[in-house]
């Protein structure tokens, strides 16, 4: 079977997110409960974390999503403000895998987080389509029956566009919030989130949220030695004169 986003055996599976890209709306994929979704009608108007992988995945897709449902509950953010959602790239998944998928995190999300989660299938391979409008390429390797793919958590805002992306496993509670916040443009979150994204940005390097404040203060600081430094050496030079 031939899957959207599946690179050739010989290339090396992706992750190039373009930030501001736009995920199609109207792909329409099943959830745990059979009921048939489209991407705009699953976000529903909120902010998202979106993970793509599989449900049978044995490595790391099961890790991260126990990771980010709980750490999640440590936010101050209100589960019915925004979506969780894990897209299968597999084409043979169905909704009882979901299903089983679901029930492994409900521990770690609690009664009130797991609300939030949506575990999506497509038969007709809409998820594995959107990985590749997310910039993601991934390899089938039938002899294991499993797929080399690379593994984030995406933001989206409400209309369906990337804001942010963060490494899987690297994150902390605050980056979530902070990912959430930003995709809704300012209309979720604290004061202080809002004050903190103000004099913060995303540091790609450590993959989280730092206060970009800081290394603006640095540089002026520096930049201030230098012109102290610059101003005694003229003066001495001017004495020696």
């Amino acid at each position: 079977m031939f899957i959207a986003g599946a690179a050739p055996a010989a290339e090396r599976p992706t992750f190039d997110p373009r930030l501001g890209a736009q995920l199609t709306l109207d792909r329409e994929m099943t959830d745990a409960s059979g009921a048939r979704l489209t991407l705009g009608k699953t976000l529903n108007g909120r902010p998202a974390l979106v993970i793509f992988g599989y449900d049978k995945c044995p490595n790391l897709c099961g890790v991260t999503q126990q990771a980010v449902a709980s750490d999640l509950k440590k936010t101050s953010l209100l589960p019915t403000d925004y979506r969780a959602l894990f897209i299968s790239i597999d084409a043979d998944e169905t909704p009882a895998d979901a299903t089983a998928a679901r029930d492994e995190i409900a521990s770690a999300a609690g009664p009130v987080g797991l609300s939030t989660w949506r575990f999506l299938t497509s038969s007709e391979g809409a998820g594995a389509a959107l990985a590749n409008e997310a910039g993601i390429t991934f390899d089938r390797r039938k002899g294991i029956d499993q797929f080399v793919h690379p593994i984030a958590i995406i933001a989206l805002t409400p209309s369906g566009r990337i804001s942010q992306v963060l490494p899987a496993l690297t994150f902390t509670p605050r980056d979530l919030e902070l990912a959430l916040v930003e995709a809704s443009a300012n209309k979720l979150g604290s004061i202080a989130d809002h004050a903190f994204l103000l004099c913060a940005g995303f540091d790609r390097s450590k993959g989280q949220y730092t206060p970009a404040i800081w290394a603006a203060l640095k540089v002026a600081g520096l930049a201030t030695l230098l012109g102290l430094g610059a101003t005694v050496l003229w003066q001495t030079w001017g004495r020696a004169r």
